[in-house]
């Protein structure tokens, strides 16, 4: 199947929320060697490899070979051929190879999306839910905050200083209703980061 020329393969709809949702979480675009063009790199640690693999078996053909599991940070990490349409999410979202929120958020982020960068990312707090947003810097982090509010009509949402970043929070008025957009979406191994709270350090 592998051997399609990269301008036959196109990204669905599917792929493409969950790539955006990779970016603002774990995910990495790269640049080849020709800094040309994009593609993704993926990693998670060992305890979330069904993850991994389901994020392998969703972007199909972007992916020539399987996860392999990296024994020096025990964790599972896949890379996808680079894409036109990659390149295209890459210049959106990384300036001078530094990774932003690019001003289009809105636009881009769907239910699928948010659930994906939730699972990347995300976790329970005691009074509602935590993304670990620290890369981002603050502006960046309102242009995220208004695209949950416009998008998603997420009003409650606070972010708190966490070492030597930010981490955005969904507050206890909006939890319920942020719970219920992302849920039909989460993978039943990852349904521990909606139910379990986490350390926070502020």
């Amino acid at each position: 199947m592998y051997h399609l020329a990269r301008s036959a393969i196109n990204l669905t709809d599917h792929q493409r929320n969950i790539i955006v949702g990779t970016v603002l979480g774990d995910g990495s675009l790269i640049e080849t060697a020709s800094k040309n063009n994009f593609c993704l790199q993926i990693d998670h640690c060992n305890a979330q490899k069904e993850y991994v693999f389901w994020k392998y078996e969703a972007l199909d053909l972007l992916v020539p070979t399987p996860p392999k599991y990296q024994s020096k940070n025990k964790s599972w990490r896949f890379r996808t051929i680079s894409h036109p349409e990659l390149t295209e999410i890459g210049k959106l979202f990384y300036r001078n190879r530094i990774k932003v929120v690019p001003k289009e958020i809105a636009s881009l982020l769907t239910p699928l999306g948010l659930a994906v960068w939730f699972m990347d990312d995300g976790g329970r707090h005691p009074t509602g839910y935590l993304l670990n947003t620290q890369c981002f810097t603050k502006k960046e982090l309102a242009l995220l905050q208004d695209a949950l509010f416009r998008v998603f009509n997420i009003k409650h949402t606070s972010l708190h200083k966490n070492k030597n970043g930010w981490r955005l929070y969904i507050k206890a008025a909006s939890r319920q209703h942020f719970r219920k957009i992302i849920e039909p979406f989460m993978l039943p191994q990852m349904m521990y980061k909606l139910e379990s709270p986490v350390e926070t350090t502020r």
